[in-house]
Parts: C-alpha cells; sequence; structure tokens
C-alpha cells in the first residue's frame, strides 16, 4: 500500500515546484525498485559514499553521452538516492535529526 507525503515548497522555490515533484518521484521510484538490496543495512557508510561516487561518474557519462536523455536525470535520481541512502544509515547508527531549521549563511531557509 502506497504512502501519502506531503512536503511545503518556500515561495522562493515556486518556480521549481514541479521539477521537484518529478525529481521525488523519480527516487521514490528507483528507491521502490531496489528496495529489495536493503542497502542501509547492509552497507556501512564508506561503501555508500563510493556507490554515491560511481552514481555521479555515470551520470557525468550519460551527461557527455547525450545529455537530453532523459536516462541523463535518472543517473541524478540515482545520485541523491544514495545520499538518502547514507541518510537513513546514520539515522540507523543513531544519529539525530528532529525537523530543525537548516539555516544558510543569511537567513532561515
Amino acid at each position: 500500500m502506497a504512502t501519502n507525503v506531503v512536503i511545503q515548497v518556500p515561495n522562493s522555490l515556486f518556480g521549481y515546484h514541479t521539477h521537484l515533484k518529478l525529481f521525488f518521484e523519480g527516487m521514490i521510484m528507483k528507491l521502490a525498485l531496489n528496495s529489495h538490496k536493503d542497502t542501509p543495512t547492509t552497507k556501512d557508510i564508506p561503501e555508500i559514499i563510493e556507490n554515491l561516487r560511481e552514481e555521479v561518474i555515470e551520470f557525468e557519462e550519460q551527461l557527455a553521452l547525450n545529455k537530453f536523455s532523459e536516462n541523463t536525470l535518472i543517473e541524478l535520481m540515482d545520485a541523491a538516492n544514495f545520499a538518502f541512502l547514507a541518510y537513513i544509515a546514520l539515522r540507523m547508527q543513531g544519529v539525530e535529526h528532529a525537523g530543525i531549521k537548516i539555516q544558510s549563511r543569511d537567513r532561515d531557509v
């Protein structure tokens, strides 16, 4: 059964809300397709970082091959997913994140 996730997009990012929606949906689809791998529970952080580096290289190669291919965007989703998997692995190891504000140099975001 699917679960809905609702997020607020700040007004400063309104022009990107459709891109954010498509990017998040693609990330979730790729995570679902690979969920059988249990990456955060079977790999340590250095291994996940290495996978992230590999995905960045795959993106660079795809970009050079054909930047206009949808696969170029999918490679970015793969890279973002490994950053997310590292986040999950750290949370499973006890690193806290209670949804605190993230601050930029000049203002709250």
